[in-house]
């Protein structure tokens, strides 16, 4: 009985190493970061794959972010799909600085783990776009490309001390008829870029906040293919 109850916890213990959701934690300032890995349709997990870093947006999940979004990228990708603290990034400067230089870490980390053909892309979707864009000012070393979509800043988001140069490049998309992060919003944050990096490029396009889950989805996913 004693072998067959320690057999038992074994097994137990196997299936929620395997199971349990990955933890990536910043020393720094103690952030514990959720992630899963999946992949877009034709990549193999040995390959050498772009990585892409996604951040869903805020009120939603990061597997519906893979399931309706993402996973119709068009090239092989490995998309490390980041959760939300209680499903909403924050918008304060602090927690935006905390969790940018966490995610940066993050990314750096699993670039050295998997089979990766280029610096990290950090890619994110209205709230997560906020946090992008934030990124790109404080942490663009981190990435070959930030993709911010439907997102936005504010004068308060802005960090104190810019990290960001020509070699940071970026590519944002947002709705004209965005009725929940205004377009205006977001053209405060594609000059505050240019500011500091020529390598910014912005595409607006005829549509409203879930553009890229809807009438706009093909578009955008086929920019992104071509700039990855």
């Amino acid at each position: 009985m004693e072998k067959k109850g320690l057999l038992i916890l074994v097994v137990l213990f196997g299936l929620y190493w395997w199971t349990r959701t990955p933890t990536f934690v910043d020393a720094d300032n103690k952030l514990e970061l959720k992630y899963h890995l999946d992949y877009t349709q034709g990549a193999s997990k040995s390959d050498v794959l772009p990585l892409i870093i996604a951040l869903h947006g805020n009120g939603d999940t990061y597997s519906n972010f893979y399931k309706y979004t993402l996973k119709d990228l068009s090239i092989p990708s490995r998309i490390v799909l980041v959760e939300a603290p209680n499903n909403y990034w924050p918008y304060g400067i602090q927690e935006l600085a905390n969790y940018s230089a966490s995610i940066a870490k993050l990314a750096t980390n699993l670039q050295s783990k998997y089979p990766t053909s280029q610096k990290p892309i950090l890619l994110g979707f209205s709230g997560g776009a906020v946090l992008s864009y934030y990124s790109a000012l404080s942490n663009c070393d981190a990435y070959g490309l930030i993709i911010p979509i439907s997102g936005m800043l504010k004068p308060d988001m802005i960090p104190a001390s810019i990290n960001m140069d020509d070699n940071c490049h970026v590519l944002a998309f947002h709705g004209k008829k965005d009725t929940v992060l205004s377009f205006s919003s977001a053209q405060y944050a594609i000059k505050k870029l240019r500011n500091y990096s020529k390598n910014i490029n912005f595409i607006p396009y005829d549509g409203g906040h879930l553009g890229i889950a809807r009438d706009f989805k093909n578009m955008i996913l086929s920019k992104i293919a071509d700039s990855i």
